[in-house]
């Protein structure tokens, strides 16, 4: 799989929105209760992008995006995440080359929506050792085990 350019500037951090898809089903039962359930184990997330380019900048870009992914082929480009920068595979929904505009004679913007095939939030082990802290697994459950026995021997 290709990669961003190294050499280019990631998406402006400014202008970045990110849409997760709806992943609950939803089912309204005749006592005004509802049931719900989690329709996909992933599902894809949407970014808002924004660039603002050098002229320099600005050819490698078109280039990358008409033929280093023929503006429709996956590719791998680091995301801010609240982790971290984490590399994703995403796409273009929208060609980017579509809406350009020049900002002086130096500076190009370029805007796209891109699709994130996974949003690569924190793992389950992660989410797990966050909500213990500050122990660790291995101490919670020591912790519980030696409860239910000084319990039982009560």
């Amino acid at each position: 799989m290709i990669n961003y350019p190294s050499s280019l500037p990631l998406p402006r951090l400014k202008d970045a929105a990110y849409k997760r898809q709806p992943n609950i089903l939803r089912t309204e039962m005749s006592t005004g209760r509802a049931r719900q359930r989690r329709k996909h184990l992933s599902v894809p997330t949407h970014m808002e992008a924004t660039w603002r380019l050098r002229k320099d900048e600005a050819t490698v870009f078109e280039g990358f995006v008409d033929h280093g992914v023929n503006l429709i082929d996956w590719f791998l480009m680091d995301i801010l995440t609240p982790r971290g920068v984490v590399k994703h595979q995403v796409r273009f929904m929208k060609d980017p080359l579509e809406n350009m505009k020049p900002i002086s004679a130096l500076v190009w913007q370029y805007q796209a929506q891109i699709e994130m095939k996974e949003y690569k939030a924190a793992s389950e082990e992660e989410a797990v050792n966050s909500s213990l802290a500050p122990q660790t697994l291995e101490q919670f459950v020591n912790g519980v085990e030696n409860a239910l026995s000084t319990y039982q021997e009560n």
